[in-house]
C-alpha cells in the first residue's frame, strides 16, 4: 500500500511538472522581424566593396594592372559615365529582386 501511495504521488508531481511547462512565457522575440538576413547581406556587400577598394589602392600604389586596365584608366571610364546603362539595369534588376 505505501508503494501505491508513493506512485500516485510522483505520477502527480509528473503530471503537474508537465503542465507548468506548457504554461511558459511567450517568447518576446516573435513579434520582431527577422532583420538578421538583410544585416548580414549589408556586411558581405561592405566586405565585397572594401576589397575592391584595397585592391584599387594596391594597383595604384604598384602600378600593377587590374584586367589589364591601369587605374587610370579605370578612373577615366568610371568619370565617362561609360557603364552607366548597365549600371542601371543592374540597379533595376537588383531592386526587384530585393523586393520579392
Amino acid at each position: 500500500m505505501l508503494g501505491n501511495d508513493y506512485a500516485q504521488a510522483r505520477k502527480q508531481y509528473v503530471e503537474e511538472v508537465r503542465r507548468s511547462f506548457n504554461h511558459a512565457q511567450a517568447d518576446t522575440f516573435e513579434d520582431e522581424p527577422a532583420s538578421g538576413s538583410t544585416a548580414s547581406f549589408f556586411k558581405v556587400r561592405l566586405l565585397i566593396a572594401v576589397f575592391i577598394f584595397a585592391a584599387f589602392v594596391l594597383c595604384d600604389r604598384t602600378g600593377s594592372k587590374f584586367y589589364n586596365y591601369t587605374t587610370d584608366e579605370i578612373l577615366s571610364m568610371l568619370q565617362q559615365e561609360k557603364f552607366q546603362s548597365q549600371l542601371d539595369s543592374i540597379r533595376e534588376a537588383w531592386n526587384s529582386l530585393a523586393e520579392s
